[in-house]
């Protein structure tokens, strides 16, 4: 994987919790995970999940362990603060992985499949930025977009996403476009992943 991908102070707090035991019940996926898969870009966030509902508050003396934690919100099934300078947050996520996670550094690293699902309900919401350039990479490694969204069912079982809405999700771009530019470590053109996603969503237009 690669680790250059997070910066020195995420590396220090993904290495510590890969030491510990707070993760445990978690594994990593969103940007971060998407990056140490791809190599494509920094991510300075570390987002965890688990399928099991835990209190915050058993999690956070696990967390002070790997250094300073500063807490922003704490509710049943959710965790969201700081480890010194690096952003993390702790989800409560009930849809199951697809795959097996992979352990890195003694973290369990969320599949390019579960993450490629895990964006496209993302951008069904609000499609970000990050969200729309991360799948466009997860796409041409291997994971083709008609593919991941014959999966949604399987994964999100319990949800029902029409397909008219993910496939309009996928094609809108307006709040993606606000977003700063991403630190990128390979090239890559904006338009081209627009043109990718307007493409294919126009040819799995014609299938529904």
């Amino acid at each position: 994987m690669f680790f250059r991908t997070l910066p020195a102070s995420a590396q220090r707090v993904f290495t510590k919790l890969g030491r510990g035991k707070a993760l445990d019940p978690f594994y990593l996926a969103g940007g971060s995970a998407a990056a140490l898969h791809l190599g494509h870009r920094v991510s300075v966030d570390l987002d965890f999940f688990t399928p099991e509902l835990y209190e915050p508050a058993a999690l956070t003396p696990h967390l002070e362990k790997t250094g300073k934690v500063m807490v922003e919100q704490q509710t049943k099934g959710t965790f969201l603060g700081l480890i010194g300078q690096t952003k993390v947050s702790f989800f409560y996520y009930s849809y199951p992985l697809l795959e097996p996670a992979a352990l890195y550094r003694g973290v369990r690293v969320a599949s390019l499949l579960d993450i490629g699902l895990m964006k496209i309900v993302a951008i069904s919401h609000r499609g970000r930025l990050r969200d729309f350039v991360d799948l466009h990479f997860i796409c041409q490694a291997g994971y083709p977009l008609p593919d991941l969204l014959k999966r949604i069912p399987q994964k999100y079982a319990t949800l029902t996403y029409p397909s008219y809405h993910i496939l309009r999700a996928l094609a809108y771009f307006d709040d993606a476009e606000k977003d700063p530019p991403l630190n990128m470590l390979v090239a890559y053109d904006w338009r081209r992943v627009k043109q990718f996603f307007e493409q294919q969503v126009r040819e799995l237009a014609r299938s529904i």
